[in-house]
């Protein structure tokens, strides 16, 4: 437990002193804490040999082919099989060994990206307490597990920004690539249909969706895997009808940004933007999924759920900050500090047995 409470610390403090110097200089100059903050993100996620789904990152990635290799063989190369990310894979694979470097590079690209867009679409005053629920939800611990996934929705952000720019051909083409990294990318191709108020008809429509697939969950699913399959992506039953539900505990916290925006939706709905409408439609979206691991494969309708979460990120200072005086606000988001520190600490049980990494000084001893 000690572990978990120094990395949100370190994260969350680094957070706010960044926060606090660009406010205080209107982001002029080299923000030095943003950049320690990255460095430490970076090598938590690169250093690391052991958590989750490491072992079979590093056994994949000691048995991949060198690009040359891999550009040679077209199974390689079909839409369905991850291109990208193997690809990617095989091009680090072709220059060293060492699995450290591919995972260093991941970190890179994935808390690069992910930092840059928070830092980007909130306001100056809410970066710490986003970073804050960026560990606090799990978006750090999935970055050291699942690999292609989070390489996927880091460059989604970059998609989401065009999506709030209007630069629609942009972002067709990043989620296109970014499904070639990992096919669940591609559930943002329908997101430009949900670009409405929070909670309009088309919400509710997407609510009476989920809610008739829980109802039929086992034939609907079946049919969609079959679909699938006969598309040339190979859902195994197993994973889906794998008896593990989701936690309704991780439900409750998902739930939170969309119930609040339906109980206050005249109010929040007054003033809301392009941007803070998205992202709260984005967790919708991400609750529903989360609703639907309820009934069964937690982990394939989690996981799904997941590309959607920085839209509750993002979103949930700004709608504390629209429904409540600015004397309540900080009462506000105390509680929430402490009540999804409490989340995080649950949800992490047993990270200390799992999680290991080499020190830096090894890894550079390795890499010369």
């Amino acid at each position: 437990m000690s572990q978990l409470i120094i990395i949100l610390a370190i994260v969350t403090g680094l957070s706010y002193m960044s926060q606090r110097y660009s406010m205080n200089t209107g982001k002029k100059g080299w923000d030095i804490y943003l950049i320690i903050l990255l460095i430490f993100l970076i090598l938590f996620a690169g250093l690391r040999t052991s958590y989750n789904d490491t072992l079979n990152y590093s056994v994949g990635f000691q048995n991949s082919e060198t690009i040359s290799a891999f550009l040679s063989n077209r199974e390689n190369l079909e839409l369905l099989n991850n291109p990208l990310f193997y690809g990617f894979q095989a091009l680090v694979k072709t220059f060293t060994n060492n699995v450290n470097v591919f995972f260093m590079i991941c970190a890179i690209i994935v808390n690069v990206l992910n930092v840059r867009f928070i830092k980007k679409h909130v306001d100056i005053q809410d970066f710490a307490f986003c970073m804050f629920l960026y560990v606090s939800l799990g978006t750090l611990m999935l970055s050291i597990a699942a690999q292609k996934q989070t390489l996927a929705m880091s460059l989604l952000t970059l998609a989401i920004s065009a999506l709030i720019d209007k630069r629609y051909v942009k972002y067709y083409i990043i989620v296109f690539l970014a499904g070639l990294i990992h096919s669940y990318a591609w559930l943002f191709l329908f997101l430009p249909l949900l670009l409405t108020k929070p909670w309009s008809i088309r919400t509710f429509i997407l609510l009476g969706v989920t809610i008739f697939v829980m109802n039929t969950f086992q034939s609907t699913i079946s049919t969609f895997v079959e679909v699938a399959d006969q598309a040339g992506k190979n859902i195994p039953m197993e994973e889906v009808f794998d008896g593990n539900r989701m936690n309704i505990f991780r439900v409750a916290v998902y739930s939170v940004v969309p119930i609040t925006a339906l109980l206050f939706k005249q109010k929040i709905n007054q003033d809301i933007d392009r941007q803070y409408s998205l992202f709260i439609q984005m967790n919708i979206v991400c609750l529903l999924f989360m609703m639907m691991g309820m009934m069964d494969g937690a982990n394939m309708f989690g996981r799904a759920g997941n590309y959607f979460e920085i839209g509750m990120i993002c979103s949930l200072p700004w709608i504390v900050r629209q429904l409540f005086t600015k004397q309540s606000v900080t009462i506000v988001l105390t509680t929430a500090v402490l009540c999804f520190s409490c989340f995080y600490l649950y949800d992490n049980n047993g990270f200390e047995y799992n999680y290991s990494r080499k020190g830096i000084v090894q890894f550079i001893g390795e890499i010369i």
